[in-house]
């Protein structure tokens, strides 16, 4: 089964919202649910590493080989959007499902960005 974190950046109704849009192809949860919102950034990126989760996040540095080395891993998935509001995430959740299926965020490296995604295989 695989394993989806949104970070701590992520709006918390985006949750649900993500579970009913992947039903049972996904488990979705957050850092809030998980009580992990005081770990750094490479805390989470080695956490999610370890249980073989995709992380979704605004953050760069989960993609940034200077903050977190290591970088190839279980998969980040990150929303290049501004403004960042619950709207705006869902639409970019939205056009990513469309374009990738769930089943091939794993060990990949995405940026959503507000006009085109770029999907890279690790």
């Amino acid at each position: 089964m695989i394993k989806i974190l949104l970070d701590q950046n992520i709006p918390e109704p985006v949750t649900d919202w993500l579970q009913k849009e992947v039903g049972d192809k996904a488990t979705i949860t957050s850092t809030r649910i998980l009580n992990l919102q005081r770990m750094t950034d490479e805390e989470i990126f080695y956490f999610c590493q370890n249980h073989r989760m995709i992380i979704v996040t605004y953050d760069e540095d989960f993609q940034n080989p200077l903050v977190i080395p290591n970088i190839p891993g279980c998969g980040v998935v990150r929303l290049n959007i501004y403004p960042t509001g619950l709207k705006q995430t869902q639409e970019a959740l939205r056009r990513l499902l469309d374009r990738h299926s769930i089943e091939i965020w794993e060990r990949a490296s995405i940026v959503v960005d507000p006009k085109k995604i770029r999907y890279q295989k690790k």
